[in-house]
């Protein structure tokens, strides 16, 4: 009766011991998914003895042995109580036996099923494999995208549907792949992203109202892909960004993904595109549109444009005067001078360190609900850094001002006229004088 404790402990020991791993034949398995260097091929039948609850594992008989045993990951196999319905699910496996998939666009989503309506069951990491058990019959649509949905298992036992546009589906035999899903990569509206350069959509804006703002609108500003490099170049007043791609993997309608870099493009239409990207830690969305004229031209078109209004103020001037605003004379090349503005000073429109002479500018321009009553803008800027504003117009031998605060100006554009104690300055014409720039005479 000594021994009595010990059986005891013998049977609680037995007891669970076969809570953790079950008892008896449990069936037949098919692999599904062997281990790496594993003595099994995908769809090999194998006895399964028993089954561990802990280690969430099958043990199964080694191939032609009775007694020899092995673990094995449950959700590598496919568990059958008849052994005709391991045998029937392996002959289904057919030309499956050894096809995986490759993910090729990070968070790609497995379906509970073939269908992009589906509850998502599971997210793809790039380049995750994953098992394929099968596929639709027949290609489908999906978007702008056509394909197939593919059965698959991902590592872990998760078994869903996934669309094969964004997989890279491959036969190994003997380690050595084949690609199965190569498609036609011929993409019309790809196509039409990659060809040619954009310029930002402001462009359009300008060449539309004629105002060309040059410190903005240069030949060197726009997004430039190049298919032959696979590289993306953005160049704006406030972004340079060059990256280089190694995929470019369809997203949705006429949206497009570039693997390894930052951008995502959409297609609106062949003259627009919208440029999703970061510089730094910040997104960033541009909108670009083709264009159909010489950058060049437009430039050269405007500098012409702006030394055809200094050719008018020589023209009818080129000197002006005003008995409260002082003299105004226009040079070859847009220099001027200005004196007698004490006037101007006395109101805090200029210091008295403004200086007496400068250059004057013309990137500044009308709001077209103003554009009847004015010429355009006049910006005076003095060689001390200070500059001046006005809406002007030429009148019979007169030329008109009319002080634009800078509350008015928005975006280099003057977008009203209406001014609290606006300042209008009346200058009268006359002929050339015969001295030189009076850069010497000081303000009175």
């Amino acid at each position: 009766m000594k021994d009595r404790p010990f059986r005891h402990c013998l049977i609680l020991f037995n007891l669970l011991l076969s809570l953790l791993t079950g008892c008896g034949n449990l069936g037949t398995g098919v692999v599904i998914w062997p281990p790496e260097d594993s003595i099994w091929e995908p769809g090999d039948l194998v006895s399964v003895k028993d089954e561990s609850i802990l280690r969430n594992t099958y043990i199964v008989y080694l191939p032609d042995q009775n007694l020899l045993t092995k673990e094995i990951e449950k959700w590598r196999l496919t568990l059958h109580r008849k052994k005709k319905d391991a045998v029937l699910f392996s002959t289904n496996l057919g030309e499956w036996r050894q096809v995986y998939a490759e993910c090729r666009y990070q968070g790609l989503p497995m379906r509970l099923e073939a269908n992009n309506t589906s509850t998502q069951v599971y997210r793809f990491r790039l380049g995750e494999m994953m098992k394929v058990l099968s596929r639709t019959d027949d290609p489908i649509q999906v978007g702008n995208l056509e394909g197939y949905w593919y059965r698959v298992v991902a590592e872990g036992g998760i078994e869903g549907y996934v669309f094969d546009y964004h997989l890279q589906v491959v036969e190994i035999v003997n380690g050595e792949k084949e690609i199965l899903n190569v498609r036609n990569m011929n993409d019309p509206v790809l196509d039409a992203v990659l060809a040619g350069n954009w310029r930002p959509e402001f462009y359009s804006h300008m060449i539309a109202n004629r105002q060309i703002d040059l410190t903005v609108f240069k030949p060197g500003y726009g997004f430039f892909p190049d298919a032959a490099t696979k590289t993306l170049v953005l160049r704006l007043p406030r972004h340079s960004i060059t990256e280089t791609w190694t995929e470019v993997v369809p997203i949705g309608r006429s949206r497009y993904d570039f693997i390894d870099t930052s951008f995502r493009i959409t297609y609106n239409n062949e003259d627009l595109i919208s440029v999703q990207y970061n510089d730094g830690s910040r997104e960033y969305l541009e909108t670009f549109v083709r264009l159909e004229g010489d950058i060049q031209k437009i430039i050269e078109d405007e500098r012409t444009r702006r030394r055809n209004i200094t050719a008018k103020l020589i023209e009818q001037g080129p000197q002006f005067d005003s008995n409260v605003y002082g003299r105004i004379v226009v040079f070859d090349g847009g220099r001027f001078t200005w004196i007698g503005k004490s006037s101007l000073i006395s109101r805090g429109i200029l210091s008295s360190g403004a200086g007496n002479s400068g250059t004057i500018e013309l990137d500044h321009f009308l709001d077209p609900a103003i554009s009847i009553s004015h010429e355009g803008v006049l910006g005076f800027l003095f060689d001390s850094g200070e500059v001046v504003r006005f809406l002007y117009a030429f009148e019979e031998g007169a030329l008109r001002l009319l002080h634009v605060p800078q509350s008015a100006i928005r975006n280099k554009k003057v977008l009203f006229d209406q001014y609290s104690n606006s300042i209008r300055l009346y200058f009268s014409a006359s002929p050339p004088i015969q001295s030189s720039q009076d850069d010497d005479i000081p303000d009175q």
